[in-house]
């Protein structure tokens, strides 16, 4: 799998959720999202080999991830979310 099969959903999920996508890092390709709270900051971002991992992390200590597939994807992405705005105090 790669970033070309995926890029539909995370496009459209990003859009949903009002969120900008960043593709581009040091030349690479990424898709990644950042969310800044009261409290905390914290990244979103989909790698890909085989199936996709969504990871989230809060630029600290705190890192989780969730397995998924290009079905399981946009879920997988609300998940991340979820825990992003927990650890940044964002409702």
């Amino acid at each position: 799998m790669n970033f070309s099969r995926i890029d539909p959903v995370i496009r459209a999920w990003a859009s949903r959720n009002q969120l900008p996508l960043s593709t581009k890092y040091k030349n690479s390709e990424v898709r990644s999202f950042e969310l800044a709270g009261r409290i905390a900051r914290a990244q979103i971002w989909v790698e890909v080999n085989g199936g996709a991992n969504v990871y989230v992390w809060d630029y600290r200590k705190r890192k989780q991830s969730f397995a998924a597939e290009a079905g399981t994807l946009a879920a997988a992405l609300d998940q991340a979310l979820q825990v992003a705005r927990d650890w940044c105090d964002i409702e």
